[in-house]
């Protein structure tokens, strides 16, 4: 079985094994922390294959793929992860045991590095970096497109690495960009190359034509708008929750203390670790417990100096509203 070695921090290196395909995946998704291999440790080994499962894994599935999965001991070196997965299309299976398992178990190892891996985006503004922290739908993907064809450096669009002193490195992950990218971030879609314009419309299609049962993200590098800028660390200096709300009628804005910030990271977190800790067993909840608490103590450290701010964007508007009226309230430009 082939392996591709990541250095995702420092102390946290991914190998993955598996057959082609998989590498392929993987090395399009994390290739710009892509090492050399010498069978040294690592702190996180996921296999792909079938029959690697043990009885007691979580099997499962989204829409047209299946899944089995098992996780080894919380205590072993490396932290293991075993998937068999089937159904098609592959890319579309192998992106969503990415999110679910793969990267919640990275956010692991990082936790033991000292680093929040954090659901968010992060955006160079002048000196520092501004975050975006929301789940998914809140717009981050598509603010940071606008950014990145503005001119300005994103370390990530939905994930990035945050550790105590506030400081934020990239998350060596390729961008997610829509099938409205042409109504929320125009000159962002302006800039793309021809393949992706055309696989954005495919894809806008496909959702159109399956009434939104497939709607999928189409995975590029930010290098295919503009330059993404030094991975970091840099420190940020402008904290911005995101959120959707039924209940508002126009744009609310309000500045918010770390306690409130802290609790809707960790919200938003334990949201992303949800099917991970279903195939947890009482070892691993108990680790996933402690890795609770070192991220709350993280985040209070992180939260403690930079401002804190609150947006609640109207449940009713449209992506293309939202986004614009959160772009131009947060200097994003078109």
């Amino acid at each position: 079985m082939q392996a591709h070695r990541y250095a995702i921090l420092p102390d946290v290196d991914l190998r993955v094994r598996g057959d082609r395909r998989a590498l392929r995946h993987f090395s399009a998704e994390y290739g710009a922390a892509r090492v050399g291999d010498d069978g040294s440790p690592v702190a996180v080994e996921v296999r792909f294959g079938r029959g690697l499962t043990q009885a007691a894994a979580l099997d499962g599935g989204h829409k047209t793929v299946r899944w089995s999965v098992s996780v080894g001991s919380p205590r072993a070196v490396p932290l293991r992860m075993d998937i068999d997965l089937r159904g098609a299309p592959r890319a579309f299976g192998l992106s969503l045991v990415q999110g679910y398992f793969v990267e919640p178990l990275l956010s692991v190892a990082a936790a033991r590095a000292g680093h929040v891996l954090l659901p968010a985006a992060a955006i160079g503004q002048g000196e520092g970096i501004l975050v975006l922290l929301g789940a998914s739908g809140t717009g981050k993907s598509s603010l940071s497109a606008r950014a990145l064809a503005a001119g300005d450096g994103v370390l990530g669009d939905d994930q990035i690495l945050l550790d105590a002193g506030g400081r934020c490195t990239r998350f060596p992950r390729r961008m997610r960009f829509y099938s409205d990218l042409r109504l929320t971030a125009p000159a962002a879609w302006a800039r793309l190359p021809a393949p992706a314009r055309a696989g954005l419309q495919t894809r806008r299609a496909v959702r159109a034509l399956s009434r939104d049962f497939v709607a999928p993200s189409l995975a590029l590098a930010p290098s295919k708008i503009g330059d993404a800028g030094p991975a970091g660390p840099s420190p940020a200096t402008r904290i911005v929750l995101l959120e959707r709300s039924p209940e508002a009628a126009v744009l609310r804005h309000e500045r918010v203390d770390a306690d409130v910030a802290t609790a809707h990271a960790l919200a938003v977190l334990e949201a992303q670790r949800e099917r991970f800790a279903a195939c947890a067993d009482g070892a691993w909840l108990q680790e996933l417990a402690g890795v609770r608490i070192r991220e709350r103590r993280m985040l209070e450290s992180a939260f403690a100096s930079a401002p804190l701010e609150r947006f609640e964007v109207p449940g009713a508007w449209s992506a293309p509203r939202a986004i614009t009226a959160l772009a131009a309230d947060l200097g994003i430009a078109r």
